[in-house]
């Protein structure tokens, strides 16, 4: 086995010790292990011994990786025969310091569940029961990749991870759905990667997956040359020879290869065959031993793509080593290779940009690629340049507040963009804040529950830490949209999230909570606020720093001229004097941040007739101006209707009666 995989069998022995020796035998020996330098008592036994179960001892135990006073006093402690140097760490999933890492939230779990799904997972793959799959992904704090990670770690040669490290950057790179939302959908797509990888483990393939993606140092394909590989005879037959190839995921030629062997480098394509008609296998090169110099024990170290023998339309047979672009061909015309080597070109296609040292220059990374816009600007009829700018504003600081008077449709907007962006509505979700918000509404906190006829209180997450879990399971952009963000008091309502909103890359422990947590950079915040209610306040000077802010008002963009656009799209041009007659009394109100928006003449039946804005005028329009300018004298006549009609140049019809000019009516 490569020394890339010595990890793999100890981790399989621990997890066969633990199923044999049960609960008890686990809990005993958690406490016996050194997990913290400075003696401080794990994770694991905070919530007490009856919440010790073996998928959040393995999660713990990742989060230790490197950590060599912990794998050294496991394997004392638990009698593994497998002997492992973990320092320096391996590729496998290895949590942050401030995840989530058990399997339950504050001791409210099912550890009889994860028990039995353990049990399983060492069996293999076929013994999983998916219900219990579903049930254990439903418990608070655990979501797909946590799962899928956890069940990995435990059977490396059965389960494959989808984190945000290996597998679902490679799926979203290879054009797929990568999204697992159940055991059903778990186990298609374990099928699916497993079937671009014909013959490797899954260890192999998350390896590959994590070295290109998951570090920082990335195993560039990108640029990679393409070589060809004879199996050395070496005395013994070919066959032999691939087998040594295969299992310690290294090739070995004779001194006389020197030349061509130093040239190779890191991300470099090998293909094997045996000269004949047979193709061995494909590898992607991540160390060469030879760049120095020949040496005995020196090899080209190799990640296995495909290790399948397939049969060749055949191979003219030449050196044993050389560049290989006619064999590579001749792979690429093989039936059983067609699968590998289209993710090989699509990787090659659109990877990160070339490592600097073969001739090439580091290339900043690429910008956000803008989104298409075009459906939404035609459907809110709005400027696609001033959603672009929008799109930009959110871009940088990840959260924006749309202000304006009512009426200027700021939540119709917020609404429409998030679904626009988030691709799905349910990555989106609406809140509105009003006084009687609080922390424990939005953030989390206790709330009173009946069970057993007994009052007690429980913790649960608000909308914030709902929308980030979920969030931070995905690669795609998610959405919370604070609606009348002004009207909450802002301080008791967000509490710490004053710094998180503000460094995005730091974590913080919540007031309710022992884990820290972070607000993930694919959660973006949209709020809308108010500025015509005097009755609310508005955002403080900490707050405002740390949004961006876009006005939206009746005589300016991205508003200005939206209810004359309206009017035009649903054939109705001879009502375009309303439009004019919301300037007027615009003008006369001379109050920017209270100004009548386009809203109250922009019904969604869209239907708009002269008696129908009479009811709008005096119904809704007339009382809000007179709220507004309470005191003052003579509103009615300034406002009413027949005479802003007048001076916007729109005649009203004949009169059907008597009416005074008092802001009735049509006057």
């Amino acid at each position: 086995m490569s020394e890339l995989f010595a990890w793999v069998p100890w981790f399989q022995e621990l997890a066969q010790r633990i199923a044999a020796d049960g609960a008890e035998s686990l809990i005993a020996r958690t406490k016996e292990i050194p997990w913290n330098k400075d003696g401080a008592e794990s994770r694991l036994l905070q919530y007490g011994d009856q919440n010790v179960d073996p998928l959040s001892f393995f999660y713990v135990l990742a989060s230790k990786n490197g950590t060599t006073r912990v794998y050294s006093a496991i394997t004392e402690v638990f009698d593994l025969t497998v002997q492992v140097n973990f320092e320096g760490g391996f590729y496998y999933p290895t949590p942050q310091a401030r995840a989530k890492l058990l399997f339950h939230s504050g001791g409210r779990g099912n550890t009889d569940l994860l028990w039995r799904l353990f049990r399983s997972a060492v069996t293999g793959l076929d013994s999983i029961k998916g219900h219990e799959f579903d049930e254990a992904l439903s418990i608070k704090n655990v979501g797909p990749s946590k799962l899928t990670e956890a069940l990995f770690l435990i059977n490396p040669g059965e389960f494959l991870p989808f984190d945000k490290q290996s597998l679902i950057p490679l799926q979203k790179r290879l054009g797929r759905d990568h999204h697992v939302s159940n055991w059903e959908t778990y186990r298609r797509e374990i099928g699916a990667v497993r079937g671009l990888f014909p013959g490797c483990e899954p260890y192999e393939i998350q390896h590959f997956a994590y070295d290109v993606f998951g570090v920082k140092e990335k195993l560039d394909v990108t640029n990679g040359e393409i070589w060809q590989s004879l199996t050395p005879s070496d005395g013994t037959t070919r066959e032999r020879a691939w087998d040594g190839f295969r299992r310690n995921g290294w090739i070995r030629h004779e001194r006389d290869k020197l030349h061509d062997l130093r040239q190779v480098a890191r991300g470099d394509l090998v293909f094997v065959h045996d000269g004949h008609a047979s193709g061995y296998g494909i590898g992607v090169v991540y160390r060469n031993d030879y760049t120095k110099g020949w040496s005995a024990s020196g090899r080209l170290h190799v990640l296995w793509l495909h290790t399948e023998t397939s049969p060749l339309s055949g191979i003219t047979r030449g050196t044993r080593f050389s560049r290989g672009a006619a064999v590579m061909q001749k792979f690429r015309d093989a039936p059983a290779y067609k699968a590998t080597l289209e993710m090989v070109e699509a990787l090659r296609r659109g990877g990160e940009a070339p490592s600097p040292g073969r001739d090439q220059r580091p290339t900043p990374p690429d910008p956000p690629a803008r989104p298409d816009l075009r459906a939404l600007a035609d459907a809110t009829l709005m400027d696609e340049s001033e959603l672009q700018e929008i799109w930009r504003l959110l871009e940088d600081k990840r959260q924006i507040i749309f202000q304006g008077p009512p009426g200027t449709g700021k939540t119709y907007v917020a609404q429409k963009l998030a679904a626009c962006l988030a691709g799905d509505d349910h990555r989106v979700r609406l809140v509105q804040f009003h006084p009687s918000h609080a922390y424990e509404d939005f953030v989390q906190g206790f709330r009173p529950t009946l069970k057993g006829g007994q009052a007690g209180f429980e913790l649960r997450d608000g909308p914030l830490l709902r929308m980030a879990e979920l969030a931070r399971d995905s690669d795609e952009k998610h959405f919370l949209i604070i609606d009348e963000i002004n009207r909450g008091n802002l301080s008791k309502i967000l509490g710490e999230l004053y710094f998180l909103l503000e460094y995005r890359d730091e974590a913080i422990q919540l007031q309710y909570s022992d884990e820290s947590f972070s607000l993930p950079k694919n959660l973006y915040l949209i709020g809308t606020m108010n500025t015509a209610d005097r009755s609310i306040a508005l955002v403080d000077l900490a707050l405002r720093r740390r949004f961006h802010f876009v006005e939206f008002h009746p005589d300016k963009a991205p508003i200005g001229g939206l209810l004359n656009r309206w009017l035009e799209r649903n054939s109705l041009g001879k009502m375009s004097w309303v439009a004019r007659v919301l300037d007027s009394a615009n003008a006369e109100l001379k109050d920017h941040h209270a100004a009548l928006g386009p809203s109250y003449f922009m019904p969604q039946d869209k239907k708009l007739s002269e008696e129908r804005v009479r009811r709008i005028w005096e119904h809704n329009v007339m009382p809000y101006i007179e709220e507004r300018l309470f005191g003052q004298e003579d509103v009615r006549k300034r406002f009413g209707l027949k005479r802003l009609r007048k001076v916007a140049g729109g005649q009203p019809p004949p009169p059907q009666g008597d009416k005074a000019e008092d802001g009735s009516g049509t006057g």
